[in-house]
């Protein structure tokens, strides 16, 4: 293969362990006993990955691994870190400091191997400058009461529609102080609205954000935020649209993650929207908030045929119902997903949308039948010349509906 790769471990029989299954697998090695000898080395030597060891004296794994992000020249080295620490929290430091990967000790060979060679590959793959596209849908999912699930559905939703179109998909998560979009979809936070935050507007080049993107196995790109909130701080309204702006030059599709708030940074997302996704739960509070944000998108001046209403049934046993809810708002519910009891949740913690990991079933059916009905409707008027298994399945399930009304 001659890629290179950087083992990091201050323990020699540990290093030349990790070093030697990586040389049979046919990688090129060097090696450093500290995080200083590290930091020295990629001076010099860019490696295609490193391996880092956590516990080391002079610097521990997590700081050196936070020292290659900060660093231009290093910042998108793939990182794995490699640690007998097994512990939930010591995996997310990893991540927050910005690893790819985290692999526990004993070092299984095979699977190791396979990891790395997975990691190597996806790191492989570029963005491509896109053309301008004239044919992008915005969609904002939305609600004022937290708890109701917008980022389940945001994250699903942009899952679904990469599933069903092969058009480029971005999902930006603008919960800046508690956003949870990486964790969800179970990619490292290498990147976020962090790296944005301090660049002026005028200055952030479309490859500049394109770099900040995270990458779904699924296709999805992301834009995420950071675990530490302060450090979006500095970001305004004027630094968002321009981000916006550039995405849906870029992106057929933007799924934007709010908070529930209409700070500026909200407004600036709201107004670019062509669809806006307006999540209730069937209790009076959810209903109350809903109310206030149909009466702030009234005064804003956007069309009542932008905002779409969901009621999401968030709990067992018994609500508002649908018609209650209806006659309220002075407004007609045309979706509602029922209550998924563990399903949900425990998608959040493995970080496998339902969407992606369990494509047969029915709330993934739910999501990439919504993907379609709220796509652009010139790429639904016609099918692809070569339709994505997500777009089948939409249209198997639009068949048996039709057939099931004879």
């Amino acid at each position: 293969m001659g890629l290179e790769i950087l083992v990091v471990d201050d323990d020699p029989l540990s290093r030349k362990i990790t070093s030697g299954v990586l040389q049979s697998a046919g990688f090129n090695i060097f090696t450093a006993g500290s995080g200083e000898e590290a930091l020295a080395l990629v001076k010099t030597t860019a490696p295609a990955l490193a391996v880092l060891d956590v516990l080391m004296p002079d610097m521990d794994g997590f700081e050196l691994c936070r020292r290659l992000r900060r660093s231009p020249e290093t910042a998108q080295i793939p990182i794995i870190i490699l640690t007998g620490l097994k512990e939930l929290d010591d995996r997310l430091q990893a991540y927050d400091a910005g690893a790819d990967d985290f692999i526990p000790k004993p070092l299984e060979p095979a699977e190791f191997v396979a990891r790395v060679k997975a990691l190597l590959r996806r790191s492989s793959v570029t963005v491509e400058p896109a053309a301008p596209k004239s044919d992008n849908r915005t969609i904002a999912v939305f609600s004022l009461r937290g708890g109701c699930g917008v980022s389940t559905l945001a994250v699903n939703l942009a899952v679904g529609l990469a599933q069903v179109w092969d058009y480029k998909t971005a999902l930006v998560d603008l919960a800046l102080t508690n956003g949870q979009a990486a964790l969800m979809l179970d990619v490292p936070l290498r990147n976020s609205w962090a790296d944005l935050a301090p660049i002026p507007f005028n200055e952030m080049e479309p490859e500049l954000i394109r770099r900040v993107l995270l990458r779904h196995p699924c296709g999805l790109d992301v834009l995420a935020t950071p675990r530490e909130p302060e450090l979006t701080e500095m970001l305004v309204k004027d630094q968002v649209d321009h981000v916006l702006s550039v995405l849906k030059s870029q992106y057929e599709y933007v799924v934007i993650d709010l908070p529930h708030d209409f700070r500026d940074t909200t407004l600036a997302a709201l107004d670019v929207a062509d669809l806006i996704v307006l999540l209730l739960t069937p209790e009076l509070a959810s209903i109350q908030n809903a109310s206030s944000a149909l009466r702030v998108f009234d005064k804003l001046g956007y069309p009542p045929e932008k905002i779409e209403l969901v009621l999401n049934w968030t709990f067992k046993g018994n609500g508002l119902s649908r018609a209650q809810i209806e006659k309220s708002l002075k407004r007609s519910i045309r979706v509602a997903v029922p209550n998924g009891g563990d399903v949900f949740s425990t998608a959040i913690t493995l970080g496998k949308p339902v969407t992606y990991a369990q494509p047969e079933s029915p709330f993934a059916a739910l999501f990439e039948d919504l993907a379609f009905h709220w796509s652009n409707p010139v790429h639904k008027s016609s099918a692809p010349k070569s339709p994505k298994e997500g777009y089948q399945r939409v249209q198997a399930r639009i068949k048996s509906r039709k057939e099931k009304q004879k």
